[in-house]
C-alpha cells in the first residue's frame, strides 16, 4: 500500500505544484522558501509509513510542506553555539598587521577627539542613535526637541566623525524638486 500512496502523492504534488507553492508561499512568506519546502517534501515522500492514510492528498502535502518549512526555519534560526563564538573571537586575523593596527588606533583616537568636540546635546543624540539604537522620533520625544533637529544634530556628529578619519563628509543630495 505505501508505494501506491507514494505514487498518488507524487502525482498530486506534480500536477498541483503551482497551487501548493502559492498557498505555501503565503504561509512561509517567500517564494524560495516555499519552493525549497516542496522539494524537501518530495524527498520525504519516500519515508511514508505503512499505516499512513490520506483522505485529501493536496491538504496532506500542504501540511507536510508547512512542517518541512517550519523545521527549516528553526534550523536556520538556531543560534550559534557559544564555543563557536569563542572560536571566532580567538581566530587570528589574516589581514591584521602592525601598520593596520596603528592606523585603526589613530582613527579611533581621531573619532574620540571629534566626539569630544561636539556639543553635549549633539553627543547625547549621537550616542542615543548609534549606541542605543533609538529612532530619531524616540530621541526627539525624550529630549523634548523636534525630529528635524535630531536629524541635523546627528548629521553634524556623523560629519565630524567622517572628517576626523579623513573620509569625505556626508552630504545629502537634494531631489529634483528641491526636497
Amino acid at each position: 500500500m505505501p508505494e501506491a500512496l507514494r505514487t498518488r502523492l507524487r502525482h498530486v504534488l506534480e500536477s498541483r505544484y503551482a497551487h501548493l507553492r502559492h498557498n505555501l508561499e503565503r504561509i512561509v512568506g517567500s517564494r524560495d522558501g516555499a519552493h525549497d519546502a516542496l522539494q524537501e517534501t518530495w524527498v520525504r515522500l519516500e519515508n511514508i509509513g505503512d499505516a499512513t492514510t490520506v483522505r485529501n492528498p493536496a491538504a496532506y502535502l500542504l501540511r507536510m510542506a508547512v512542517n518541512v518549512a517550519a523545521h527549516q526555519h528553526r534550523r536556520d534560526d538556531d543560534p550559534v553555539a557559544p564555543e563557536d563564538i569563542d572560536a571566532l573571537f580567538h581566530a587570528p586575523d589574516a589581514s591584521a598587521n602592525p601598520e593596520r593596527t596603528a592606523s585603526a588606533r589613530s582613527d579611533i583616537a581621531a573619532v574620540d577627539l571629534a566626539l569630544a568636540s561636539l556639543t553635549p546635546r549633539c553627543l547625547a543624540i549621537f550616542v542615543a542613535a548609534k549606541r542605543d539604537g533609538q529612532s530619531n522620533r524616540e530621541i526627539a520625544q525624550a529630549m523634548g526637541i523636534s525630529a528635524r533637529l535630531v536629524e541635523k544634530e546627528l548629521h553634524r556628529a556623523l560629519q565630524a566623525c567622517q572628517q576626523a578619519v579623513g573620509q569625505p563628509a556626508y552630504t545629502r543630495q537634494r531631489g529634483a524638486r528641491g526636497i
